[in-house]
């Protein structure tokens, strides 16, 4: 496993989180919303993403479920972007609990969180994501 370059891209990946999270308290309405608006849409995407990557585990006897709750975790992310323009705050509220949700079923059910370099990154970078829905979340004007 090359966890040197998975590191750099999650930091990398990382960024947009922290820059659409923590914008917002610097600027105010309209432009805060719009970073919201950004948050929620990327946070779609790489939940989005992050569901699809169950396609490539291969652990035979959870496949069938993994597949599944894989495509259902990119169809919230995708319900996220829909949503995100009408219901802003339930979008972001919906994409930290998927963005949870991912991590433990990962966890659960992915043999590369058996490696634990791996395991570390997925957590710290869940954890970082988490906490900057949490940011976006406390600091939501309507």
């Amino acid at each position: 496993m090359e966890i040197r370059l998975r590191r750099i891209l999650g930091y990398l990946g990382l960024l947009p989180f922290i820059a659409f999270s923590f914008i917002p308290l610097l600027v105010a309405f309209p432009e805060g919303y719009v970073f919201n608006l950004l948050l929620s849409f990327y946070g779609g995407i790489i939940l989005s993403f992050l569901g699809g990557m169950t396609w490539s585990w291969t652990d035979s006897s959870k496949s069938k479920l993994s597949l599944i709750t894989g495509i259902t975790f990119s169809l919230v992310g995708f319900f996220i972007i829909t949503i995100s323009n009408m219901f802003l705050f339930y979008s972001l509220c919906l994409g930290l609990v998927g963005f949870i949700l991912f991590y433990l079923f990962e966890l659960r059910v992915s043999k590369m969180m058996l490696n634990s370099e791996y395991r570390n990154l997925r957590t710290l970078l869940t954890a970082s994501v988490s906490i900057c829905y949490l940011v976006a979340i406390s600091t939501y004007s309507w």
